[in-house]
């Protein structure tokens, strides 16, 4: 696996959280956060560009794209596409999905290439999602799931061959983004999945202690695998 955090673990720009990683020899990628792209994003992306594709070297970048998505979108597709692997996308929230939607990841595809993935926000979104567009590569969200009462390792299992990056954070209270010990039974069932899994595992808390503990607790648990079958 590639072990990957969050753009933002620290008030700042993307740059500026970038660097204070620098030195965090565990973290491997970087999701960059843009949940919009309105022109504060642009100006400072248009500042820290050249620097944020220099770090390539040293991480793996994917992009969480805005949500909704729209058109205007694409020329964050193109501004990045030379250094960032993989681009991230929410389905529509609604009762349908829109041909706009499909429509521009289609056309992504075709200019950019296989490497736009769905991410997985919910039961209805996803279905409606997976009407428009079958077997787009995916991105499975453990705390979206375990909102939903659902076991992440049986979801990924079930799509193994398509899940591509996978979103770890815990649930507590009711919402993600949570921290997790490491001996959760949810984490435990997946821990077989993420020990062979070849693709993105992107620790999704935005903080830099949590993150480091989510990092333990995921090394604790594959540990412990190991022991279990040694």
């Amino acid at each position: 696996m590639l072990l990957s955090v969050p753009s933002y673990l620290v008030p700042g720009t993307w740059l500026e959280n970038l660097e204070l990683m620098m030195d965090l020899g565990w973290i491997e990628g970087v999701e960059l956060l843009f949940f919009s792209w309105d022109e504060d994003a642009k100006a400072i992306l248009e500042r820290e560009r050249e620097a944020i594709a220099a770090l390539s070297g040293r991480f793996a970048f994917s992009l969480h794209l805005p949500d909704p998505l729209g058109p205007g979108d694409e020329s964050l597709v193109e501004s990045t596409r030379d250094f960032v692997d993989s681009y991230v996308a929410h389905p529509p929230a609604g009762e349908t999905v829109s041909g706009d939607w499909a429509g521009l990841l289609a056309g992504w595809r075709r200019r950019y290439g296989d490497d736009f993935l769905v991410e997985y926000t919910g039961a209805s979104a996803f279905a409606l999602a997976e009407a428009a567009l079958p077997g787009l590569p995916l991105c499975a969200d453990t705390g979206r799931i375990l909102r939903e009462g659902g076991d992440p390792g049986a979801w990924i299992a079930e799509r193994q061959d398509r899940v591509r990056e996978i979103h770890l954070h815990g649930l507590c209270g009711g919402l993600d983004h949570a921290a997790f010990a490491g001996d959760e039974a949810w984490l435990l069932t997946l821990v077989p999945a993420l020990s062979a899994f070849p693709g993105r595992v992107n620790i999704e808390i935005f903080g830099l202690a949590g993150a480091q503990a989510g990092r333990r607790a995921l090394a604790a648990a594959l540990a412990g695998r190991q022991g279990r079958t040694s």
